[in-house]
């Protein structure tokens, strides 16, 4: 039961009803055995800075932070992390005394879904889809990671280009050479928010890509998207978003509410049977 005394946090975002991240950290505080709660928070596309600010002043521990106020969420943290700051983006706020501290576990979370699966960044030619926060997580993961490239392509060429300066292993490939890019790439990352309607995509000619490629979808709602089914249909080696979820909220967990993440808790097995029930 929730008390005066309970320690709350959630995610934000827009859209964000779709979201399995207060599924996953409440089963995580349940069995914490915590006086905790975490809840989702639909903000209006026009979030600003100073709304960050007053959120900071309403007693909440802190905020997970998705699409599309990633990189506004760094710009408005009093201090930032080195991966936030590598990153230009936070997906972790935590609010101390009015104060907010920017971190970015979406890299942690990346690798992680990228070692379930037995993949690693070193020396693969990447191409990531998309040019928000998501990318810029991904463009820093693979180069820790020693990737050997990454070609990025976004429907809007100049927010492309803004990674290309910002991070050196970036090049540029215009959204209609995406399918062309594709086909040279070893590991393709769709990044953008496409397929969260279940029926948009990237639009990949999944037969001309490599044989051995790999396709990392970080996007995981609905269970069934357009990327992830021609992927699969093509025989390629699939890295799905429930395990990036996973992945980057275990570290959230721990500093939202100073609590070890409780290991009898099978989170994949909760979130799978969850999406199941939603496609229902």
């Amino acid at each position: 039961m929730i008390s005066a005394g309970t320690r709350i946090a959630g995610v934000i975002g827009s859209p964000v009803l779709h979201s399995l991240s207060p599924l996953l950290m409440n089963s995580w505080i349940e069995a914490a055995d915590i006086d905790a709660a975490y809840i989702a928070l639909s903000a209006n596309p026009e979030f600003s800075a100073n709304d960050f600010r007053s959120l900071a002043q309403c007693g909440l521990s802190g905020v997970n932070v998705t699409h599309p106020f990633k990189m506004l969420a760094a710009e408005v943290s009093d201090t930032l992390t080195e991966t936030a700051r590598l990153a230009g983006a936070a997906n972790l706020l935590r609010f101390e005394a009015g104060r907010i501290h920017g971190d970015n576990t979406d890299i942690v979370g990346i690798d992680y879904a990228l070692r379930q699966c037995g993949v690693t960044f070193e020396g693969m030619t990447v191409l990531v889809l998309g040019a928000g926060g998501a990318a810029r997580a991904a463009c820093v993961a693979a180069d820790l990671g020693s990737a050997r490239d990454v070609i990025v392509s976004n429907r809007t060429r100049s927010r492309a280009e803004s990674l290309k300066e910002r991070y050196k292993l970036v090049s540029v490939c215009d959204w209609g050479d995406r399918r062309l890019a594709a086909a040279r790439a070893d590991l393709i990352i769709n990044a953008t928010s496409l397929g969260l309607d279940g029926n948009s995509d990237p639009g990949i000619d999944w037969i001309a890509c490599k044989p051995e490629s790999v396709v990392f979808d970080m996007i995981y709602s609905p269970q069934f998207r357009p990327f992830e089914t021609g992927a699969r249909n093509a025989n390629l080696k699939f890295v799905d978003g429930l395990s990036m979820l996973i992945g980057q909220a275990e570290p959230a967990f721990e500093s939202l509410f100073d609590t070890i993440v409780p290991t009898r808790v099978d989170a994949d097995l909760i979130l799978r049977k969850a999406l199941k029930h939603a496609a229902l």
